[in-house]
């Protein structure tokens, strides 16, 4: 059979290990194809209509809605999986219309990262790894550890201004997805309370990849603290730093942190010449306590299966881990994506946006533009 993913070297030894299980369990190869990310719906939508589909392929989250409402990817309750299988934010994702259109191989969560001696030096008390800090005392973190580096605090450009939208009860749409309220009083105080440490310096944004995302400058030590990912564990334990996660500071508006739930999902195509019976096999392996189970260990992301929560395996790793404890925590309260087809559309709207908040963009002005262009796909 033939599956798709988007490239992530990260990924390709644990794909390997997928196939030579599956083939294994099953008698089945797997022949893994790999394409840019930003390529990736482009392929996926001409081979659906050029009749080489694949029979089974990864999706972000952004796809989901999408595919599902043209009918392009197979309904999976009439195939016989259950959505209440999945934890909440997983769940949420996998779904559309109220029914499940992709497996989720693992979900993750995004936190704050820490470099522990970085604060000590800066005379900051490390923080409890489990406490949620309010912006303010996140902003005196930053404020401080500004004085002794380049910059307090990096994050990506657009999405970690989306996590301070989200941490203050805001959004992109409404609940009932009728009205764009990324210009409403939460994501402009977000705005307002951002934009100046933005401008001084004392927070970096980044807006590429490789060695220049802040992850890899928090690698470097170049910056303190940053927007981390679960997924980032295994290679922040490998860097030599004495860090921690921390829960992503929580607004005025809201007691809780909240940030985007995400992960790799999977999916077979409804037409293209997929093979549905090879497909509904690989969804089936990937759904398995079995496969579930072992994610946090082989990706730092966190299993989408209620079940795999229970298994000695993934509470053992957890034990032997603890610094995924913050993570565990912090998973609850992820939030999904708005089930939406254009989704992908809001959020390049909102990153745009965002981009333009830190050149100086009046921030009323740069929430505007983002929200007018939501409204013209709702």
């Amino acid at each position: 059979m033939t599956n798709w993913a988007w490239n992530d070297p990260s990924l390709q030894p644990v794909r390997e290990q997928q196939a030579a299980e599956f083939k294994k369990m099953t008698g089945t190869s797997i022949n893994w194809q790999t394409f840019p990310f930003e390529n990736f719906t482009a392929k996926f939508t001409s081979a659906l209509q050029g009749g080489n589909a694949p029979d089974a392929t990864a999706l972000s989250v952004l796809w989901v809605p999408r595919y599902a409402s043209q009918e392009v990817i197979l309904d999976l309750e009439k195939e016989g999986f259950n959505a209440d299988d999945y934890v909440a934010g997983a769940k949420r994702n996998a779904m559309s219309n109220g029914s499940l259109y992709s497996i989720p191989w693992y979900a993750d969560c995004r936190a704050l990262a820490i470099n522990k001696t970085m604060f000590k030096d800066a005379g900051l008390e490390v923080p409890d790894p489990m406490k949620r800090p309010s912006w303010e005392e996140w902003k005196s973190w930053v404020t401080t550890l500004a004085k002794e580096h380049d910059a307090g605090y990096g994050m990506p450009a657009g999405e970690g201004f989306d996590g301070f939208v989200l941490s203050n009860g805001g959004g992109y749409i409404n609940d009932d997805g009728t009205k764009a309220i990324i210009n409403n009083k939460a994501a402009l105080e977000a705005a307002e309370f951002l934009q100046p440490l933005a401008m001084d310096g004392k927070i970096q944004t980044f807006t590429g990849g490789g060695a220049t995302t802040a992850g890899a400058q928090f690698e470097s030590k170049n910056i303190p603290m940053y927007y981390a990912g679960s997924w980032d564990y295994g290679r922040m334990e490998d860097s030599g730093i004495d860090w921690q996660y921390v829960p992503h500071p929580s607004g005025p508006q809201i007691d809780t942190s909240h940030t985007w739930s995400a992960g790799v999902y999977y999916t077979a195509p409804a037409r293209g010449g997929a093979n549905k019976e090879a497909g509904l096999r690989f969804l089936e392996y990937i759904a398995s306590e079995e496969t579930q189970k072992k994610v946090v260990d082989a990706v730092g992301g966190f299993p989408g299966l209620k079940a795999a929560y229970e298994t000695d395996y993934f509470n053992n790793y957890i034990e032997e881990h603890p610094k995924l404890k913050t993570i565990e925590q912090e998973m609850e309260n992820t939030i999904a994506f708005p089930d939406h087809p254009e989704v992908s559309t809001m959020w390049s709207a909102v990153h745009t946006s965002a981009q333009a908040l830190w050149t100086g963009t009046e921030p009323q002005k740069a929430l505007d533009d983002a929200a007018k262009e939501i409204k013209s796909v709702l």
